[in-house]
């Protein structure tokens, strides 16, 4: 069912105003049908009295050797009339509300009330084909004619009253008459004003949707671009009061966010300039010591730390770097990364060029790291490139001996290593693949770590087109 409802406040704001219109349609329409049914039906039902009255007036002035003609020649299908020496209706209290009222408007007309003796009952009911709503809802698309004869036909199938009533000499006058059970509770002018009232209400109700979703859209845009790393746009604090707020708080939090990255470069671009001056020093000092291998061991101890402060710098100026995104091919940027790498092999079905957006030095960094990473662990590096609908996949294989599972994640975290030791030769810094997942999920992309059946680690980075 989920597949099936709206997936959008637009959507779903549209269905809401159309159900509540059609439902308000429908109840006002069924509700006013009931009420004009009842006064309709209470106007017939006193018409049909007061015919009943005139022709027992009528006929009460005729002779009774020509009552049965004439009350032949004045019966039509809607009121047959019959003189006779009996009743037609047999004694007793009216069944219901109708039938009292239908006798005493009888009774009123004839102004002779108390003697004159008024019964009416329904007349037996005739056989009736077709459904409840077949008798209730006409024909509103065939011709006048057609529902003329519609009318008719119901005419003669609904419910009818049998009406006897006394004559001054004895005799009595028997009635048939048609009554009105249900009247058409729709009608083509009916249902053309639903649809264009609906219409309307649509059309009049998509200005201020669309005003009242589209700062949540550009809300939604913003959050992905601080995502990406972009903490320079803030979002237009317009809309209702509840987006005005939000986007208020999103925009101070964004603040936050740049004052606590830019004063972490600031500080560590000031440790690293602190540190820069007494390794220095120590380098000069370390000439002076007569011992070749101590003097090596202390340039060896100097070059990792100059070497840990670049790439701390590296991996904090990218969380605050700057540089504009652009549409740059991903394939020739790869084929220039890899000119430089020895053991490098790219794949031969490559297409023949991706253009995405994005950072060409940030990317550079990041496809030089895990290349390096592959040459330096896994002795080789193959890189692949598939392009999907929405993204862009690029892989890179090395025959090294993987890494555990349970070791995929921390591996993403600044300064940790496999290698328990410290030295540079074999565990690096910690920071190379910390800079690159720092580089894709500033592009909005994703990289993960998986080792292939056959051996070796596949890096696979996915960015968005």
């Amino acid at each position: 069912m989920r597949r099936f409802l709206p997936d959008s406040i637009v959507d779903w704001l549209v269905v809401i105003v159309v159900t509540g219109i059609c439902a308000s349609q429908l109840a006002t329409t069924l509700f006013h049908n009931i009420a004009r049914n009842q006064a309709i039906i209470a106007l017939e039902d006193v018409r049909a009295a007061e015919r009943i009255a005139s022709i027992v007036s009528f006929l009460e002035e005729t002779a009774p050797i020509l009552r049965p003609g004439v009350a032949g020649a004045i019966s039509r299908s809607s009121l047959y009339v019959a003189a006779s020496e009996r009743s037609a209706v047999s004694d007793g209290d009216p069944v219901d509300g109708r039938c009292a009222r239908l006798r005493d408007v009888v009774k009123a007309r004839l102004l002779d009330i108390h003697w004159r003796q008024v019964r009416v009952n329904y007349a037996p009911q005739p056989a009736t084909s077709g459904s409840w709503l077949a008798r209730i809802w006409p024909e509103i698309w065939g011709s006048e004619q057609e529902r003329t004869a519609q009318i008719l036909s119901r005419q003669s199938s609904e419910r009818r009253f049998r009406v006897a009533v006394q004559l001054m000499d004895g005799g009595w006058l028997n009635f048939d008459v048609a009554s009105v059970s249900s009247l058409p509770i729709a009608s083509w002018d009916l249902i053309v004003s639903i649809i264009l009232t609906v219409a309307v209400a649509i059309a009049l109700s998509l200005f201020p949707v669309y005003r009242l979703t589209r700062p949540l859209a550009r809300f939604t845009q913003a959050a992905e671009a601080l995502g990406r790393g972009n903490l320079d746009e803030p979002v237009p604090e317009t809309g209702s009061m509840e987006v005005r707020r939000a986007a208020h708080a999103f925009n101070d939090m964004q603040a936050r966010i740049r004052r606590l990255v830019d004063g972490r470069t600031q500080m560590i671009a000031a440790i690293s300039h602190d540190l820069r001056t007494p390794i220095t020093r120590l380098r000069l000092r370390a000439e002076f010591v007569e011992d070749p291998e101590a003097q090596r061991r202390m340039l060896a101890d100097l070059d990792e730390m100059e070497t840990m402060i670049k790439s701390t710098l590296a991996f904090a100026r990218e969380d605050s770097d700057r540089e504009p995104a652009v549409v740059l091919d991903l394939v020739a940027l790869l084929r220039d990364v890899v000119e430089d790498i020895p053991g490098t092999a790219l794949a031969p079905d490559l297409p023949p060029e991706c253009t995405i957006s994005g950072r060409p030095l940030a990317l550079r960094r990041c496809f030089r790291n895990v290349i390096e990473n592959a040459i330096k662990y896994g002795k080789a590096a193959r890189i692949d490139l598939r392009e999907e609908e929405k993204a862009v996949l690029v892989t890179v294989d090395d025959d090294g001996p993987g890494i555990p599972e349970d070791q995929r994640e921390r591996v993403f975290r600044p300064f940790y290593r496999l290698e328990a030791s410290r030295n540079r030769d074999s565990g690096g810094t910690g920071l190379g693949l910390a800079i690159v997942q720092s580089i894709v999920l500033s592009h909005g992309g994703e990289v993960a770590l998986d080792n292939r059946p056959e051996g070796g680690l596949r890096v696979t980075i996915r960015l968005p087109r």
